[in-house]
């Protein structure tokens, strides 16, 4: 009996030495950005902080399998849906 072990997506978080902001995640080799935050800026040494200009570094973060990466990705992208649908001012009714 061969049992089959998903393989794990290494992921990392990116983060910003000065600031402290996250950036977003490296996962598997591909940079997801946060949405609450603006976005890297490309610079002549790697990409710098959107917010504050600041050095980015990686951090690991718990390996995840195929499975949870996108479970985690569902449920990020359904909460930055209902933030923005919040923030919208014609969602706002007046009482």
């Amino acid at each position: 009996m061969v049992v089959r072990v998903p393989r794990l997506i290494q992921v990392f978080n990116v983060q910003c030495v000065m600031c402290g902001r996250a950036a977003g995640q490296l996962m598997n080799g591909v940079f997801v950005p946060n949405q609450r935050v603006r976005n890297p800026v490309p610079g002549k040494n790697g990409s710098r902080c959107g917010e504050c200009g600041g050095n980015l570094y990686l951090e690991p973060d718990e390996s995840v399998t195929p499975f949870m990466a996108t479970q985690i990705a569902a449920q990020r992208t359904a909460a930055q849906q209902q933030a923005l649908a919040s923030n919208n001012p014609e969602n706002l009714r007046a009482a």
